[in-house]
Order: structure tokens, then sequence, then C-alpha cells
């Protein structure tokens, strides 16, 4: 009753005048090479590499302090509170560990420490449509720093599918089999991506990874906002005009806490850029209409 009084949520994500982010999802698994990394990096250790230590340096470097916790109740690779990264209790490739410290680390606890030092709470909750666009900000660092891989841009592109699906009425082994027939995702891999989308009766939060980065990364590369913008707390695009008011009037102040790539726009060597993304999807990521 209340999806079809109100909607589900999922309206502005798939509407008839934003096919594009549809069309970027086909375009990445359509033109993007199926390819996973050992899992040789544990979550915790005191003799060896791990994902726990990796994540403290990172937050050391932008000077933040923060303790890591391994869950192995967690069903995500990692996930932060207030000032504690949660991390599942299994091995990591190497790559993947790097993407979740820069994902997790310099991405959202640093937006959300700069949000708690602002004097009003609404920068640390996050001002409205903020989860996407800062979802997006720590996708866009991570292809900044040449992490946003193969693996990465599939399961984004799935998670928006699988999504799509289940708002679309289909139902989950559909949703599933179709992961796995038509864009070549393993049977596990296809199962987690709908596991995601239709719990709790179904959410639309996972479609907002790939859309928020392809509107962050577009923001920025057209000049109109910039990362350390998006990162003095917890904001959105559409709420940069009321930022950029508050801090014109002293009220909102610049933000403390930064990584190098957020202070440089990070140049990237062989990560991902446009010239090695597919052809269409560079188009899309100029085109996209904000959501």
């Amino acid at each position: 009753m209340a999806a079809r009084l109100f909607g589900t949520g999922s309206e502005r994500l798939f509407a008839d005048s934003e096919h594009s982010t549809l069309d970027a999802a086909h375009e990445i698994l359509a033109n993007t090479p199926v390819e996973r990394e050992p899992k040789t990096i544990p979550a915790a250790s005191t003799d060896r590499s791990n994902l726990r230590d990796l994540m403290l340096a990172y937050a050391k470097h932008v000077g933040l302090h923060v303790a890591v916790k391994v869950d192995p109740d967690l069903i995500a690779s990692a996930a932060v509170g207030e000032r504690t990264v949660f991390i599942a209790d299994r091995l990591f490739g190497a790559h993947e560990s790097q993407r979740l410290a820069t994902h997790e680390v310099y991405g959202h606890l640093v937006s959300a420490f700069n949000g708690r030092t602002q004097p009003f709470g609404i920068f640390a909750i996050g001002t409205a449509g903020s989860y996407g666009d800062q979802e997006g900000v720590a996708i866009y660092l991570e292809e900044l720093a040449g992490l946003l891989d193969s693996f990465r841009q599939r399961t984004l592109a799935g998670r928006l599918l699988a999504t799509h699906a289940m708002h679309a009425g289909v139902s989950f082994s559909d949703a599933a089999q179709s992961l796995v027939r038509e864009h070549q995702f393993s049977p596990d891999c296809a199962v987690t991506l709908c596991e995601r989308s239709f719990r709790g009766g179904g959410v639309s939060r996972d479609a907002v990874y790939l859309t928020g980065w392809l509107r962050v990364r577009r923001a920025v590369s057209r000049g109109e906002t910039s990362l350390s913008e998006l990162q003095l707390g917890k904001v959105s695009l559409r709420a940069l005009p009321e930022v950029r008011r508050l801090l014109s009037d002293g009220l909102v102040s610049q933000p403390i806490y930064l990584s190098n790539l957020a202070r440089s726009r990070g140049k990237t060597g062989a990560g991902t850029k446009s010239a090695t993304l597919p052809p269409s999807l560079v188009t899309s990521l100029t085109r996209l209409d904000a959501t």
C-alpha cells in the first residue's frame, strides 16, 4: 500500500528521462573483462600485511583517530560507524584492500569528520541527497587512485541492474539468473548482488553507487565543484548553492581533513580514466542528468 501511495524511492533513479544510467551499466558489463584477483590479505594479523593495519595507516595519513574492528557477521566487505571501520572476517585481494581503505577512510570518514567540525549538525548527519553523492565521492576517489578496476565497475553495474529488476517486479531467481546468463557473473556473485537489492522487501540504495559516481565525476570534471567542497561534510551536489552561501558568510569552514587525492584531484597513472572506459560510457559520464 505504501509503495502504491508514495512510490518505492526508485522513481528518480529509473525515470524515462534517465535511461543513460542503465545504458552505462549495460555498457560496463558488455565491455569490461571478467577478472578477479587472488584473496591473500587477512582482515587482521599480528605477523603479516592485513586490512586492519592498512585502514589505520590511511587514517593516520589524514589525521583521523579511528578504530578498526573485524566483524564476523558483516555481509558487506566494510562499513563505517561514527569513528569505527568495521571489516568482514575474510581474505581480501591486495588491490581490493587498497580500494576499501580509500573508499571508507579517504571517502566516508573524511567527510564525516569534517562534518562534525562544522557548526551545523546537518553537515554531520547529511544534507538531502547526500547518501548517493557521498558514495559517488568515495568511488571517484577510488578512480583517482587507479583502483576502480573491472571487477569493481562490474559490481557497481550489477548492483544497479539487480535493483532495477527488483523494482520492475522481476523475481529474485530470475534477476540472479539474468546476471549469470546475460552478464557472466558467477552464481555466487549474482546471488550476493540480488540479496543486497531484494533485502527487506526491496531497496533502492544499491542503485546510487553507479549513479552517484557518474554525477560526481561529471560535476568535478566540468569544474562545477571540487572534492574538497564535497568533503567539508556530508553534503550533496544539490546542497552546494546553500553551502557556498554559508561559506561566504563565514558560517561554515573549509575542510580540515583531506587526502592528497582530494587536494590535487589525484592524477591517475594506469588506473581508471576516460581513455580506458568504453566509448559510449565516456559519453554518458558527461551527459547523465542529475537525479
